[in-house]
């Protein structure tokens, strides 16, 4: 599953130049994508015989576990590093863009990205006659508990009778949203989910959202009527489209928050330049970066600074052995090893004019 990937792991393992090869495809069709990448880098690699060397290892065990485990997933990512004997593969629920990548480590914003876009979260299907409970994950719902209700709908009668039925319906569909909360609140606390959607009738997501607690009622990112009777898929669309709804939101009050504590000189920096520092200096809160950044660094292979730019010599030591690298990449390495957060937004057009990344600091 994309979410156990453990990007913190990946972070860590850090070769001395090209070293790994990170190699992305989309099922079956992605790999003649990769052997024409393959070559074209390997043509490159012709007039530095030692990385052309470790090159050609390294795709040799991406190949080979390639051959013991045939694709059958939608996107396929591996990553491998024939210096360190090391090769590891994860099938993905969904496609990615096919690349070929080298560099000193993992080449993980793919996953960075896809990690922040699906984080997993709660979806509570109900009606006043039962209530489901899903676990969702990378578009596929898999059912955790299913509460009966049973609570009758409204009747017309008159006096008594009618007070009576009444308080005794109310209770019901009290307890009954009982249960469907502390049953909620059992999956959130074993995933440490941060997002709940409510989908269903308006009556009963009403009653289970008041006998919510404070902290889990804050976990709730979108309330969707949907009649039951229709298909699980169209469920989860419904439950996804309030989901990217609460995801866009919550981007733009990020980036209003960065705006305004830079604009009165407060914890924020922006730039990839500065936002760069930052991270070297675990000052880091929460990053926003946009999808679409292109953001060039340099790195290098004698002391391993990395600036951002294209210089020719290392600003640093002074070498001249130096390599281009994806700065973003490397934004979401730091965040991983300094237990902070980068979040992958659409491009937001203030954002995008200081360089399509910023960041609140911690101190």
């Amino acid at each position: 599953m994309l979410q156990d990937i453990d990007l913190r792991e990946l972070s860590q393992m850090q070769g001395n130049g090209r070293d790994f090869v990170s190699v992305y495809f989309r099922g079956e069709d992605g790999i003649e994508s990769l052997r024409s990448r393959e070559r074209m880098l390997r043509a490159m690699l012709e007039e530095m015989p030692d990385e052309a060397e470790h090159f050609d290892m390294s795709m040799q065990l991406v190949h080979e576990l390639l051959e013991k485990h045939p694709v059958r997933a939608e996107g396929v990512c591996v990553f491998a590093c024939a210096l360190l004997d090391f090769v590891r593969g994860y099938p993905l629920s969904m496609p990615v863009p096919n690349e070929l990548r080298v560099g000193p480590s993992p080449y993980i914003r793919p996953l960075a990205e896809l990690q922040d876009e699906y984080q997993t979260f709660a979806l509570v299907a109900c009606d006043n006659s039962a209530t489901r409970i899903f676990l969702v994950t990378n578009h596929q719902a898999e059912l955790e508990d299913q509460i009966k209700g049973g609570v009758k709908n409204h009747v017309k009668k008159g006096g008594w009778s009618q007070k009576r039925y009444s308080r005794r319906r109310e209770n019901q569909l009290h307890r009954y949203a009982g249960e469907v909360v502390d049953a909620l609140a059992q999956l959130v606390n074993e995933h440490g989910l941060e997002r709940i959607v409510l989908t269903g009738s308006e009556e009963t997501m009403r009653e289970i959202k008041d006998e919510l607690p404070e902290d889990l009622a804050q976990k709730v990112v979108g309330q969707e009527a949907f009649d039951l009777n229709r298909s699980e898929g169209e469920l989860l669309d419904a439950a996804y489209e309030a989901y990217f709804a609460e995801e866009i939101e919550f981007e733009q009050k990020l980036w209003e928050r960065i705006k305004n504590e830079y604009q009165r000189h407060g914890l924020a920096v922006t730039g990839a330049t500065d936002v760069l520092d930052a991270f070297r200096t675990g000052r880091v809160e929460t990053a926003i970066v946009t999808t679409d950044a292109q953001l060039r660094g340099t790195q290098c292979r004698d002391c391993e600074w990395v600036v951002h730019g294209t210089p020719k010599t290392c600003q640093q030591c002074g070498s001249k052995s130096v390599f281009e690298l994806d700065l973003v990449d490397v934004f979401a390495k730091q965040a991983e090893l300094t237990s902070s957060r980068v979040e992958f937004s659409d491009p937001i057009a203030g954002l995008s004019k200081v360089g399509g990344v910023a960041a609140l600091l911690r101190y």
